[in-house]
């Protein structure tokens, strides 16, 4: 039974990210070097987060106020270096391609690679997060704390991680619109999104907390994914082209 409630957890966790990947993702090596790539900066500013706030754990509650904030205001701050370097890169791809009389990369190639950042943002922080409590769930019995007698904690876990995989994936895709286009609201939508997430996770730690606190979570998340998916919608109808966010229906460049 603790073989099948294991890989019950993992799916729940990993299953949408994987099946993603498998779909979106590994047909191109450059978007599976992309998601390297995204993981590696999610990693670098979460350690940078860990240095400076291991002085000061195990702290008083209010000091996880702070790590969760001061660790939100670095993921974004690397999220806009992630994309200064892409735009390097991208510079680069182009001039590649006019010197292969290929076409430049179009609104639906920043796509690709704009949802391909999310989801190394997201594997991250679901393998992080995510795996090193499920795996134990692999074992022979389950676990329960003290604040959430309703849920298993490796339930709570998986579910959570899921949550914070969609809401990265769609988030870098919103960020890489809010920048190319200077979109005020959209630059501002990603961090409170994701700092509002984070901060509810705080609610898993009062009495009975977390069927309260998931279900949040996952707010934030839909209302992420619905404002993504309202985005890509907009700038793939049939008035895209006159705003130039594609160069012509059969435009797309192969990465």
């Amino acid at each position: 039974m603790g073989l099948v409630a294991g890989f019950g957890y993992f799916l729940i966790a990993l299953g949408p990210a994987l099946t993603i990947f498998g779909s979106s993702v590994a047909p191109k090596p450059f978007l599976i070097l992309t998601v390297l790539a995204s993981a590696l900066v999610w990693l670098a500013s979460l350690n940078i987060a860990a240095i400076v706030w291991r002085a000061f754990l195990p702290g008083p509650s209010w000091v996880f106020l702070l790590i969760l904030t001061t660790s939100v205001a670095l993921q974004e701050a690397f999220r806009l270096l992630y994309w200064h370097l892409y735009l390097k890169i991208e510079k680069y791809l182009n001039v590649l391609a006019t010197k292969l009389s290929k076409p430049q990369c179009n609104y639906l190639d920043r796509l690709e690679i704009a949802l391909a950042s999310g989801v190394g943002h997201g594997l991250a922080h679901a393998v992080f997060f995510g795996l090193s409590i499920i795996a134990p769930a692999f074992g022979p019995a389950t676990y329960y704390t003290s604040s959430c007698k309703q849920m298993p904690l490796f339930l709570v876990s998986a579910l959570s991680s899921l949550a914070f995989f969609l809401l990265h994936t769609f988030s870098m895709v919103i960020a890489f619109n809010a920048y190319t286009y200077d979109n005020i609201s959209q630059k501002l939508f990603v961090p409170i999104m994701h700092l509002g997430a984070a901060l509810l996770t705080l609610v898993n730690l009062l009495p009975n907390g977390c069927t309260a606190g998931v279900p949040l979570v996952f707010l934030c998340t839909a209302l992420t994914m619905a404002y993504g998916g309202k985005i890509v919608w907009h700038n793939l109808g049939p008035h895209s082209l006159h705003h130039g966010y594609l160069h012509s229906p059969q435009s797309g460049s192969s990465l």
